[in-house]
């Protein structure tokens, strides 16, 4: 890295930033892409992560979900540094049992991976009904690779933005964070939706990086953005750079690394108690 790209990632860890896309385990299509404990415990010292939201990446690939969901929180439950979200599938039919485990064994909320899994978006729904009524933190991971450069074996495929648009229109006012949209995607979202998108949909950034003018919109609307890195299968660094680099407030800045993040998570306490 340049000078200049050292002295912003050493801005960046100063915000204590929470990472909302983090996973644990092998990704099958590139032997680098691994992450243990300890790599995430690296990852987030390196970056001066507050807080990372993690999940295994074995629930993509395996026969179940379970077995990844217990290997995680056997590899990661008993340190504070992570938020853990269990996989679910909503084409398998004991996902109820899954979250009702889930919530039971102290997990933060819940991802779902459409396009890996295979299902559609609309059956997304019922699941975030049922996390919102076991006060789970609901995220969809609408990708985890650029498909320009996937590989030719991934058996994944990228939801559509008006059949997303209509999971954001019908399903509960529930914390909802969508990960793996570009900006263009985003923009689309919106105008599916009439240009109206709830407030309590949060758009993660690992996939938005760009041009530095992309970082600078940010500020128009700070509650609305979340860093996620998508580590070990993306590198963090592009986004955490840009977050780094935009053209917004110290105030927008610090919210967008952490603060709406921690936010989300008050809210689910509260509705708890």
């Amino acid at each position: 890295m340049t000078a200049r790209a050292h002295e912003l990632l050493d801005g960046f860890t100063r915000l204590g930033a929470v990472d909302t896309l983090s996973l644990l385990g092998q990704w099958p299509y590139r032997l680098g892409a691994a992450a243990s404990a300890d790599d995430l415990r690296a990852h987030a010292r390196r970056l001066g992560l507050q807080q990372l939201w993690v999940s295994h990446l074995a629930t993509l690939t395996g026969f179940d979900t379970r077995t990844g969901n217990e290997a995680l929180r056997s590899a990661c439950g008993d340190d504070p540094l992570f938020r853990l979200f269990a996989v679910v599938d909503p084409g398998a039919p004991g996902w109820p049992r899954e979250l009702t485990w889930a919530a039971r064994e102290g997990f933060t909320g819940v991802r779902l991976f459409p396009g890996d899994h295979g299902t559609a978006a609309e059956a997304l729904r019922p699941v975030i009904e049922e996390a919102a009524a076991l006060g789970l933190a609901a995220q969809v991971v609408l990708r985890l690779d650029d498909p320009r450069v996937r590989h030719p074996r991934s058996p994944a495929t990228d939801p559509g933005m008006p059949e997303i648009a209509e999971l954001v229109r019908r399903a509960p006012a529930h914390p909802l964070v969508l990960s793996g949209l570009n900006r263009l995607e985003w923009i689309e979202l919106g105008r599916h939706l009439g240009d109206d998108v709830p407030s309590h949909v949060l758009l993660d950034l690992w996939h938005v990086n760009g041009p530095t003018f992309v970082g600078d919109t940010w500020g128009d609307d700070p509650d609305r953005w979340v860093f996620g890195s998508g580590f070990p299968v993306q590198a963090a660094e592009p986004t955490a750079l840009q977050i780094a680099a935009a053209s917004i407030t110290d105030d927008a800045r610090r919210r967008i690394a952490a603060g709406n993040a921690l936010l989300l998570q008050a809210s689910l306490r509260d509705t708890e108690e």
